[in-house]
């Protein structure tokens, strides 16, 4: 029989793929130096990690074909709206965090390009606040 002690955040960790990093937005894979080791975050799968909008750090999944199977969901998922899929976005370059038209750095952030976006899913970025377009 396991004590309490066993029933740690350790056990926990086991049940999950990555720690997201609830601060920046970004998640990290097993093993790394920051896994499990931020102020604030959470356990995921890393497709519920994508799905929500966070990133991998350092722009590397921890396992590519869960993430890149993830990212094609999301896109698939926004095209059958029409609307959500077309939607112009400013993406920031240097965050990877895109802008939806009517915010406040949409198309005014020094780095950066439009897109639509399900590109933009597609490429890594997240919603800015974790808020997908209309």
């Amino acid at each position: 029989m396991l004590g309490l002690a066993a029933l740690t955040a350790p056990a926990v960790a086991l049940a999950a793929d990555v720690w997201v990093n609830t601060n920046s937005g970004v998640y990290h894979c097993p093993g790394t130096r920051y896994y499990g080791n931020t102020k604030r975050g959470d356990y995921l799968a890393e497709s519920a990690a994508l799905a929500r909008g966070y990133r991998p750090a350092n722009n590397n999944p921890c396992f590519p074909g869960e993430a890149s199977s993830a990212r094609k969901e999301l896109t698939q998922d926004l095209a059958p709206a029409g609307t959500a899929a077309n939607n112009k976005v400013w993406v920031n370059t240097g965050s990877h965090v895109y802008h939806c038209p009517g915010t406040r750095y949409y198309g005014a952030t020094k780095r950066g390009h439009f897109a639509t976006e399900g590109e933009a899913i597609s490429s890594g970025n997240r919603p800015a606040h974790g808020a997908r377009c209309n």
